[in-house]
């Protein structure tokens, strides 16, 4: 079905913005699983405002506080209405962007697929599509991977051929701001969300052992965990001081983390570099910091990933016996798109209810065993969880962590495998939703779009 890539004429567009990392992850996977043989580019927007802006958003409270009042206050419509004008209104530069790119080929191509994973450019880039058309005789197409499980309004893209969301939720949201608004329809197409094909591969059996072994709490290997900081750098020293006190707890957690190198992780990185129990990955760019958080992967058995509710909650899809799926270990989220995620997992029971959630925080802060009874729930329980949401404070979470592994709360979670009956009612959503397949499910839609 996606042999149409093979089509020399074809040629596949990946734009992304300098906003954090995530984008640029969901960028990676997508071309991690682009079909053999298609022409590709990558396509990086030169406008600082965005990373500025994602920047004091994610790490500045007063402005994170308006933005999240206009995401969700009565006001979002109004907002997303003038942010849309905008954007929409800044094309000229990416407008003789792509002109280079379409002049530097030997090759004039016929169809063009763009593929942008960040709202501004995706705007921008549907005003230029039909005058790309029109002027260089060209087919162009523009599908659209939005990068969290939100409903925020500014993801309604006129002139998209394809929005790609990660639920009906959202899909069905989103859909009815457009009815409301009379705005013209465009078509939304859920799919799983895209994680890397490569963090899919099974383990062979020893290496499944040895990661079993790593969430036994009577076994003395070392517990390797990954800490991929943001691209904003949000949360350095609770992360520090966790991996700290978890280090007390016990000398076999053994940290992985990867982090950019700027001035805003400068003291961060001179903090944690001597410590013999984290080991550093940096780089001075962003698709160098995608390249080391995959080499991590490569190189280790990762039992448990401690991570912000963005793009990673999704690695939730993978299954635990995967490369790419460790326990999921959440810190507090930031902003409306991480609390939506969060929701996704907890309608889908891929991590406890917030009740459920509240009892086994008390038991670990006041370092208490369970009874008979709720072992015996709990324990149950754990062989559907994918994540954990960490309690707010570093000692909190390193005490939460450390319960759990002496509790076998994460030995049960290794156990958790997809089932219809386990997530929801119907066959229908695991194949749309609860799959570790989206990438493959993109390049046969996007496929099915051009042909």
């Amino acid at each position: 079905m996606t042999a149409v890539f093979d089509n020399k004429s074809i040629l596949v567009i990946f734009a992304y913005a300098p906003a954090g990392l995530g984008h640029l992850r969901v960028t990676n996977a997508l071309y991690r699983g682009l079909p053999s043989h298609a022409h590709a580019l990558l396509l990086g927007s030169h406008d600082e405002l965005i990373r500025v802006l994602h920047r004091y958003t994610s790490v500045n409270p007063l402005v994170r506080a308006i933005f999240e009042w206009a995401q969700s206050s009565r006001f979002q419509t109004l907002f997303t209405s003038i942010y849309r004008k905008i954007l929409r209104s800044n094309t000229k530069d990416l407008y003789n962007q792509m002109l280079t790119i379409l002049d530097q080929r030997l090759e004039t191509p016929k169809t063009v697929l763009i593929i942008a994973t960040h709202f501004g450019l995706a705007h921008q880039l549907a005003v230029i599509k039909n005058r790309l058309c029109s002027e260089r005789n060209l087919r162009v197409f523009l599908a659209v991977q939005v990068t969290d499980d939100t409903p925020q309004y500014i993801w309604y893209i006129p002139g998209a051929d394809v929005i790609f969301v990660p639920s009906d939720r959202t899909k069905k949201k989103l859909e009815n701001y457009i009815l409301n608004m009379n705005y013209k329809k465009v078509n939304f197409s859920v799919n799983p969300y895209p994680v890397n094909p490569v963090f899919s591969q099974p383990f062979n059996n020893m290496d499944l052992q040895s990661k079993k072994d790593q969430l036994t709490a009577s076994h003395r290997s070392y517990i390797h965990i990954a800490v991929p900081i943001s691209g904003a750098a949000v949360g350095t020293k609770y992360f520090e001081k966790l991996m700290n006190q978890l280090y007390l707890k016990s000398q076999r957690y053994s940290f992985h983390v990867v982090t950019k190198i700027a001035p805003f992780t400068e003291n961060f990185i001179r903090n944690i570099n001597d410590r013999p129990y984290i080991k550093l990955y940096t780089s001075a760019n962003d698709r160098g910091v995608i390249d080391q958080y995959d080499q991590v992967y490569n190189e280790n058995i990762i039992s448990m990933e401690i991570t912000k509710p963005s793009e990673q909650t999704f690695k939730s899809l993978i299954e635990p016996y995967c490369v790419g799926g460790p326990i999921m270990l959440f810190a507090n989220p930031v902003g409306k798109q991480e609390e939506d995620n969060l929701y996704f997992l907890r309608r889908h029971h891929l991590m406890p209810s917030i009740s459920e959630q509240k009892i086994i925080w008390e038991k670990a802060n006041k370092n208490q065993l369970l009874s008979a009874d709720q072992k015996a729930f709990f324990l149950e329980k754990a062989r559907s969880w994918r994540g954990l949401l960490l309690p707010f404070h570093s000692y909190n979470s390193a005490e939460f962590i450390h319960w759990c592994q002496e509790n076998s709360i994460f030995l049960e979670m290794q156990k958790m495998r997809f089932n219809p009956t386990m997530a929801c009612k119907y066959d229908e959503c695991l194949q749309n939703e609860l799959n570790s397949n989206g990438v493959r499910e993109f390049w046969k839609k996007t496929a099915d779009l051009i042909r």
